[in-house]
């Protein structure tokens, strides 16, 4: 009967999942429609909040009033309001129920706390969870046995005066299924909701592996999942002894008193113990995860853009078994879905929030476009306004069009904004540098990890810094071989970066190398300081002192 819950409760969203993709169809037909009267029901319905007043929302009738009256606006716009929220005033920004206030990753020491209406909660589970698992199950059909999965999204809020949670978004969404969420994956509560630092990638792969029939693996990012597959390879002889024996190894950092409530609910298994030893020792040059999970179907997780690397890398792990790359999300909003599996393409959700464009190769002002307006293959800023108080707010990213469903437009993000770097007005983006990492990975026959860019205006002129990390040593007598088909690859990726170092505006770029598991690494420290591994993304650009001292420390210099 137990085995039969699981299967009960997707068959459930999965069907509301099915209902979900009808609607959205019927929306995507009349996108640019429905988009605009969200926007002015959104004004009318928030006219009487301070902004709203400010602003004169009830004078609004139209886009062209809207843009004329209401400013762009960023974070600083709205943090003295959310103050005033956070000790229990209302009708602030908006008249919908704040039910959470979302951590963003950018800053340990202040992190900012984005209001989340109930709405957008909705939104995220009817699109997240139900919307995501019927394209699922539509694409997989008896493939997948919808039985438990490895869910690696942990929750760890804190709480505000006015007595609401502050955590990361997705983390709010698995707390919304808490009654079920232990009937529906492996990890138990101690893990998935953990009250202190302990080695969760151990945790999470402990009670995994003795799940053979493990039906899917679940991360907010790629990048957990690539971490966990890494720590599997390393660490799976210590894994198995435990399974085994029935036991949590005493140098496993666990504290006491979890270890203890989880030692509870494990037992000796030398069944599934042999069964593991005899394909970990098989080697791992051939996909592991069908061999040891043989009814594992998918995995869901954000793994496009700035997470590709990590795809890559899993797909060695995976093998034949597909991806689902969920949504295009922020703190502010869900504002985009895959509805088919493998692509990394995403549908703008029509009813999430309004959005408007700013063309990327507009060269004067700030003049915006709506989504009928959009051309495919052009790249634009992204502005939201949301169902939480923010208006014509800008969280600096660039997405592009790449084709259409119905009359909706089609995205992929690019990069974002403030992880630009232009040392001499060069404007090399995240897509430039990845291409060229790519490219000298190719040229090379370098297995690529990860990387960074730091701009290095130490030494004058300034020049690029590309920091990389590889599965194996490159020969260091080539490094200047290796100079060069950098500096050619990031020429080509941004040409003014080229006709720059030729012309001496720009110092010719360097690549440091870093120590074996520098990424995964500092990935850890960010957890141990306190940002929820949810939201931890690739480090593409070095941009704070932590992240310099951190990797200039771990330069490989041997």
């Amino acid at each position: 009967m137990i085995k039969l819950i699981p299967k009960l409760v997707y068959s459930l969203n999965i069907k509301k999942g099915y209902k979900k993709i009808e609607n959205f169809d019927h929306l995507t037909q009349n996108a640019p429609e429905i988009n605009k009267q969200l926007m002015l029901d959104m004004l009318k319905k928030n006219a009487d909040t301070e902004y709203g007043k400010r602003y004169h929302f009830d004078q609004i009738n139209t886009i062209e009033d809207y843009k004329k009256m209401v400013p762009f606006s960023i974070y600083d716009d709205y943090a003295p309001y959310i103050e005033r929220m956070i000790v229990g005033e209302t009708d602030l920004l908006a008249t919908d129920k704040i039910v959470h206030y979302a951590l963003t990753s950018g800053s340990v020491d202040n992190p900012k706390k984005i209001p989340v209406s109930e709405q957008t909660v909705d939104l995220y589970r009817e699109y997240a969870t139900q919307f995501s698992f019927a394209i699922i199950a539509r694409a997989l059909g008896k493939k997948w046995q919808r039985g438990r999965g490895l869910n690696l999204m942990e929750v760890k809020f804190e709480t505000l005066p006015n007595g609401l949670f502050a955590g990361s978004i997705s983390g709010r969404g698995v707390y919304s299924i808490k009654d079920l969420l232990f009937l529906m994956f492996t990890s138990p509560k101690e893990i998935v909701f953990p009250r202190e630092i302990m080695d969760t990638k151990y945790a999470h792969l402990r009670f995994a592996l003795e799940e053979r029939s493990l039906s899917y693996i679940a991360s907010a990012f790629m990048t957990a999942v690539s971490d966990l597959m890494k720590y599997l390879e390393i660490n799976w002889e210590l894994l198995v002894d435990d399974i085994e024996k029935g036991t949590i190894h005493p140098d496993i950092k666990i504290p006491d008193d979890i270890k203890a409530e989880l030692q509870k609910q494990i037992k000796p298994n030398p069944k599934r113990a042999a069964e593991l030893r005899s394909e970990f020792e098989k080697g791992f040059e051939t996909p592991i995860v069908p061999r040891i999970w043989p009814e594992l179907a998918f995995v869901h997780a954000i793994g496009s853009g700035g997470f590709s690397v990590y795809t890559d890398k899993m797909r060695h792990y995976l093998g034949a078994i597909p991806i689902y790359f969920s949504v295009y999300a922020a703190s502010e909003s869900i504002m985009a879905i895959c509805n088919e599996m493998e692509s990394q393409e995403f549908v703008l959700i029509p009813d999430s929030a309004f959005y408007e464009f700013i063309p990327v190769d507009q060269e004067e002002g700030e003049e915006t476009l709506t989504m009928e307006q959009l051309e495919t293959g052009k790249d634009y800023e992204i502005v939201l306004t949301n169902t939480s108080g923010f208006y014509r707010y800008r969280i600096k990213d660039v997405v592009r069009v790449v084709g259409w469903y119905k009359k909706c437009p089609k995205i992929q993000f690019v990069y974002r904004l403030n992880q630009m770097v232009s040392i001499a007005g060069e404007k090399t983006t995240e897509e430039c540098i990845s291409w060229a990492v790519k490219e000298f990975a190719k040229a090379t026959d370098c297995e690529l990890v990860d990387y960074s860019v730091y701009a290095d205006v130490a030494v004058s002129p300034g020049r690029y810094v590309i920091f990389i990390e590889a599965e194996k040593r490159l020969a260091r007598e080539k490094y200047q071989e290796y100079r060069q088909i950098m500096e050619e690859k990031l020429g080509t990726a941004n040409p003014s970066i080229g006709s720059k170092v030729k012309s001496g505006v720009l110092s010719p770029s360097e690549i440091s190398f870093v120590q074996e598991e520098t990424y995964a690494l500092y990935r850890d420290l960010m957890i141990m300081r306190g940002i929820s591994g949810n939201q931890l993304k690739p480090v593409r650009v070095i941009d704070t002192l932590v992240k310099e001292n951190f990797f200039f420390a771990l330069v490989d210099k041997e």
